[in-house]
């Protein structure tokens, strides 16, 4: 099966990391690939880096939103723009073994499903690994709801199946969004609990804030899934219990 997968990069000041990123994606083998990185108002040198890359690959395009205006329309952009049957996320700071597409899309295509996610390294700043993420063999729309295996970074989607959906435009867990909309829409996720990547956390990851992220949560949840409040209370306790845990474990 030989398909073509549009990887979709946003980038907000991500000179730190994105040329790992990017070298990480066309390392991949086996698949036919696209790369669209989508600037969102960098201040930084990351627009020059990713320059040098379109200039020397011709499967990369560079694409600049005006201002700020977070990862969801940075991705939405990117999802517009692209010609795969395949969509893959990856962030400007995470990375990705060279198998990765290839062993998922293989996975997806024995399941007939439409969202497949991995196992990822956590590491550091440094690189330095400091800890997994394990995801089980199905995830379907209850398991999402209690916690949130899927690392973006890790996810493929066949539009062929659902389409080319936007995320909503919310500053935070847009991802978690669309996948739920994913599952419940087509059915489980695939889990390939064979590490694949890695999921970066530093100071600036967006993920930090666990504050905001339960807020952002809660408004998914709520107000996008619009789950009767005792369902959504029920789902979020999942949600909050989990993240106290992952941080007394150091993964969060």
């Amino acid at each position: 099966m030989n398909y073509l997968v549009s990887v979709i990069v946003p980038n907000f000041n991500g000179e730190k990391f994105i040329r790992q990123t990017l070298d990480s994606v066309i390392a991949q083998v086996g698949v036919e690939f696209e790369v669209i990185v989508v600037d969102d108002g960098s201040k930084d040198s990351s627009v020059s880096i990713v320059e040098e890359y379109v200039r020397r690959d011709k499967r990369i395009t560079l694409l600049r939103s005006e201002g700020n205006q977070g990862a969801a329309r940075s991705r939405n952009l990117a999802i517009e723009r692209s010609k795969g049957r395949f969509l893959a996320f990856v962030d400007s700071d995470d990375l990705w073994g060279p198998q990765k597409l290839q062993v998922q899309i293989d996975a997806m295509a024995k399941a007939a499903a439409a969202l497949s996610c991995t196992a990822v390294h956590v590491i550091d700043a440094s690189g330095v690994r400091v800890g997994e993420r394990r995801v089980p063999a199905a995830i379907d729309y209850g398991t999402l709801l209690r916690r949130t295996p899927i690392v973006t970074s890790s996810v493929v989607l066949d539009t062929s199946k659902v389409g080319r959906l936007s995320m909503p435009e919310i500053r935070r867990r847009q991802d978690l969004a669309m996948w739920l909309k994913v599952i419940r829409q087509s059915g489980p996720a695939v889990g390939i609990d064979q590490i694949l990547g890695s999921y970066r956390v530093h100071e600036n990851s967006l993920s930090r804030n666990k504050r905001v992220s339960a807020l952002y949560t809660w408004k998914v949840i709520r107000d996008v899934e619009r789950l009767p409040l005792h369902k959504a209370l029920y789902y979020f306790s999942f949600y909050a219990i989990g993240g106290v845990m992952g941080r007394l474990r150091g993964l969060n």
